[in-house]
């Protein structure tokens, strides 16, 4: 028998069979992913274009979650700020249905309403998206402000003593606008200072600085909490006064609302501008991956097609190896 002769006829064919399993495996990758398992190899060893390809879509990708983030937050915002506009709108026009019928009773129930969309309004500025407080500026784990009831038990303080129109009012524009007065030390929890603006492409960046201390919202609140205040049994104001807190509140909502509108307008044009750089950043992104594919891509025809003639010949391969080794067998046992 011939054993030096059978030693490299298997030595062969493991070498045979080695390399076709790794070219299987090889093209087996390049099918699954569409792309060359060995870039380097592929461009012959100048991968610069293939690593800023790379690069830049790293970028693209970074600024695809800033702007479906900045959408996100300016999208929930605008929600908001819808929410409290249409809810000032309407009391407006319920506290101005009080010159109808100025009795207790309906005192008691405009000055109930009031104090339900103060309720409203400060939930509304507390409100939070994946743990995050968005009227709050950069104290994003903090709400904006204190709770409706809680700004109502402080204003009862603030007013104690008040009889007049004048009195009220005055109060209510100590607490609410006065630098170092209630508001700023006791009603406002959040930080004075804004995010930071989100970079949405290499030359576009969002900037939201609306937090719960601005002036439009002060002046929200203020309307609402001396209607609500109107009627409050702490205060025992008489029923002029009543009447001409609550019309007052009516009229100051209305005008408000003027505010409201130019904020509301500023923050659709960030969303705009965020809409328009993520069209754009998406149409950079399908571009720089086209180029990349055409770069290290595979023909997935022609790859399938070796795929299945590497595999015939590894099946060749086997069938001539179990072949081979019965025929080494016959022979050793004659």
């Amino acid at each position: 028998m011939d054993t030096v002769g059978d030693l490299a006829r298997t030595l062969v064919l493991r070498t045979h069979q080695t390399r076709l399993n790794r070219d299987l495996d090889q093209l087996g990758t390049e099918i699954a992913t569409g792309f060359v398992r060995d870039p380097v190899s592929h461009l012959g060893g100048d991968v610069s274009s293939l690593v800023s390809i790379d690069r830049r879509l790293a970028q693209l990708e970074t600024y695809r979650v800033n702007t479906t983030e900045a959408a996100f937050l300016t999208g929930t915002m605008q929600t908001t700020l819808d929410e409290i506009q249409t809810r000032s709108e309407l009391l407006s026009q319920v506290l101005l249905a009080l010159e109808l019928t100025p009795n207790d009773e309906m005192f008691r129930t405009l000055s109930t309403e009031a104090g339900n969309a103060l309720g409203h309004m400060l939930n509304g500025l507390n409100r939070s998206v994946a743990g995050r407080f968005l009227f709050s500026g950069t104290a994003t784990d903090t709400p904006a402000v204190i709770e409706g009831e809680a700004m109502i038990a402080e204003l009862q303080t603030a007013l104690a003593g008040a009889t007049t129109v004048t009195d009220v009012e005055t109060a209510l524009d100590d607490w609410f606008n006065t630098p170092g007065g209630g508001f700023e030390t006791d009603g406002y929890l959040g930080s004075t200072t804004s995010l930071a603006p989100l970079q949405l492409s290499a030359t576009e960046s969002a900037g939201v600085d609306i937090r719960g201390d601005d002036a439009v919202f002060r002046d929200v609140m203020k309307a609402m909490a001396k209607a609500a205040l109107a009627s409050d049994d702490t205060l025992t104001l008489s029923g002029a006064v009543k009447v001409d807190l609550i019309s007052s509140a009516a009229l100051d909502l209305q005008t408000a609302m003027a505010s409201m509108v130019e904020l509301r307008a500023g923050l659709g044009t960030v969303e705009q501008r965020i809409e328009e750089t993520t069209a754009r950043n998406a149409a950079e992104r399908t571009a720089t991956s086209i180029a990349r594919l055409e770069l290290v891509g595979t023909d997935q025809f022609e790859t399938a097609t070796r795929y299945e003639n590497t595999r015939s010949q590894l099946e060749s391969l086997y069938a001539i190896t179990v072949r081979s080794s019965r025929m080494s067998l016959v022979e050793f046992l004659r």
